[in-house]
């Protein structure tokens, strides 16, 4: 059986784990990271979701619905602190995809 050896295995080509990929990379330009997907990237669950991608970006948006969101989405088995964490990083991380010229 062939062994195939890599620094990072990322399992999941949408956003979250392309992005992964990028901070892996980021971190050294030695590291060896591998991306491993069942779907083709654009057919990923962040291309796909109903509303594309979300974070508080504008007046009126609201990290604590967006945290609720995210929960709800997850049938309650979200780690609820991760879920804050991510939320305050959302906008941030959206506008840094938007100047690479990624479609939300």
């Amino acid at each position: 059986m062939e062994k195939i050896i890599h620094d990072a295995v990322i399992v999941g080509a949408g956003i979250a784990g392309l992005r992964a990929a990028i901070a892996a990379a980021e971190v050294s330009n030695r590291i060896d990271v591998a991306v491993v997907s069942k779907l083709y990237p654009v057919r990923s669950h962040s291309v796909c979701a109903q509303g594309g991608t979300a974070a508080a970006l504008r007046e009126g948006d609201s990290y604590d619905l967006h945290a609720w969101d995210t929960v709800k989405g997850s049938d309650f088995l979200a780690d609820q602190d991760v879920v804050e964490f991510f939320v305050g990083q959302a906008p941030k991380e959206i506008i840094t995809l938007e100047h690479w010229g990624c479609a939300r």
